[in-house]
């Protein structure tokens, strides 16, 4: 006997309309809920950083004191202003000299750390632990252990000094010594993590193609130049980028490890960042910082573009 296929008894043609066609697969219900659940931060992000963000843009065009109710408009005056300030130079030129000092610094060091640390055998994790262990430490706690080791009169490298016969170096109270030594104190606080990003991209390395190079009869220099460095090239450039970003936008140890907290002694350390909050929270000059936050932004964003560029190209 065949039936025929036809609309339901009683149901209108109304009603029919809007039955849906066919139920979501599970695979589809699954990818509908991962859009709910990214949109969700996606909004927000949206919302909280985007709106700030064209504040920012938009006071850095007023005459915006904090304590003021009223706000005009002054179009390129702040940027002129900012572009003219000896200090805000100053801030650029130690912003760059510590992303150029660290970075070289950091990729080195972490790179000899990861090899040291991927040719051992006993006790491997415990000393990744133990390197990694500054990086998850609290900036603040790290920033003032340090900051009591730079005393001049009872810290532990003045009494090294002294019983070495040295002649005291005033670390922080010195404009020759304070930013080299704030760079030194983050270069240690940051080497445990980049060190763990070139284990990583180390232990991807096949180890077949070091046995072949060892039948071959290549030496340690050989094969880190012929196998490691190509084959860990997009490690080195993710961990150049994330180091460079990180140095740039570094506060945390500026603020508290400087002279006066604001970049002292003599302007020797202050930096974009923290040149944009001294002017936002103390100065109350919303305008001007807004114009330096903006420049800082283009900084930052050329860095990104670079950033997405080397990322992208492909490696032999």
């Amino acid at each position: 006997m065949v039936v025929k296929s036809g609309p339901l008894p009683g149901a209108s043609s109304n009603a029919r309309r809007w039955l849906p066609a066919r139920r979501l697969t599970l695979s589809q219900r699954k990818k509908a809920w991962a859009y709910v659940f990214v949109a969700a931060p996606f909004i927000y992000f949206m919302l909280v950083n985007f709106s700030a963000m064209f504040n920012s843009f938009l006071f850095s065009f007023q005459d915006y004191m904090t304590l003021r109710a009223d706000r005009s408009w002054v179009g390129l005056t702040n940027y002129q202003n900012v572009l003219r300030d000896p200090i805000f130079l100053r801030a650029l030129q130690n912003t760059i000299v510590f992303a150029l000092v660290r970075v070289p610094i950091l990729t080195v060091l972490s790179l000899g750390i990861a090899l040291l640390l991927r040719s051992i055998r006993r006790f491997k994790s415990f000393y990744r632990m133990l390197y990694f262990m500054p990086f998850v430490t609290s900036g603040v706690a790290i920033a003032w252990v340090f900051k009591f080791l730079y005393l001049p009169n009872f810290g532990l490298f003045t009494a090294l000094f002294d019983a070495l016969g040295v002649p005291r170096v005033y670390f922080l109270g010195d404009p020759r010594t304070a930013l080299a030594s704030i760079i030194a104190v983050t270069v240690w606080a940051g080497i445990g993590y980049y060190t763990i990003i070139f284990l990583a991209g180390l232990e991807d390395i096949p180890v077949e193609y070091y046995e072949a190079a060892m039948v071959d009869g290549a030496n340690p220099w050989q094969r880190f130049r012929r196998i490691t460095l190509p084959l860990l090239n997009r490690t080195i450039v993710l961990v150049v980028v994330l180091c460079m970003i990180s140095s740039l936008q570094n506060f945390t140890y500026v603020r508290l490890m400087s002279k006066d907290g604001f970049g002292g002694p003599v302007n020797s350390t202050v930096t974009m960042s923290l040149l944009i909050y001294k002017e936002a929270f103390f100065s109350l000059n919303m305008g001007k910082a807004s114009a330096i936050a903006v420049l800082f932004f283009i900084i930052v964003l050329i860095i990104t573009l670079v950033q997405r560029r080397l990322l992208a190209r492909e490696y032999d």
